[in-house]
């Protein structure tokens, strides 16, 4: 219940051990960190896109556990605090459909809305979201997303219909 992300740097931090431990094995099609928890939808890599070393599962997972681990250790020794500093939960979602997909990526882009964060989603700058407003290819995003027009299009396209169903823009 206590802060995660105390300060931007804290947000930035993560980012960077983000694309040290786990991008290397992971495509990521979203993002979104909040004071209290974060949400990311990831992908792992098939295996002769990732470095050998990470061929046991178990070597994966405990990518996600370093970056984790080393996280925890920098804020507790800035904040002068001891022990865990989150309670991770991984889902599998094995299968989704494309519109599920589309849904989770808007999902995961709105939740600093949904937590009374922001007034408008668009405007909070710890999401991937603004890397798929500017089709930015140097972000940590999965390439295939700004490779496939008609998957870049169609992921636009949901936000658009999210942002009009919630009456956030009036024609």
């Amino acid at each position: 219940r206590e802060p995660i992300f105390k300060e931007e740097q804290n947000y930035l931090y993560f980012l960077d051990l983000y694309r040290r431990y786990i991008h290397p094995i992971a495509n990521l099609y979203a993002y979104c960190l909040l004071p209290t928890h974060f949400h990311l939808l990831l992908e792992i890599k098939q295996k002769d896109q990732i470095d050998p070393m990470y061929f046991d599962e178990g070597t994966l997972w405990m990518q996600f556990r370093r970056c984790l681990g080393t996280y925890t250790k920098e804020i507790n020794k800035l904040f002068q605090r001891s022990g865990h500093l989150c309670y991770c939960r991984y889902s599998k979602l094995n299968g989704l459909r494309d519109d599920q997909f589309y849904n989770m990526i808007t999902y995961i882009h709105q939740k600093p809305e949904n937590h009374g964060i922001v007034s408008d989603y668009r405007y909070w700058p710890f999401s991937s979201y603004f890397a798929y407003l500017k089709r930015d290819r140097r972000s940590m995003l999965a390439r295939r997303i700004f490779s496939d027009d008609g998957l870049y299009t169609t992921i636009l396209d949901m936000h658009q219909e999210k942002i009009l169903d919630q009456g956030l823009i009036k024609l």
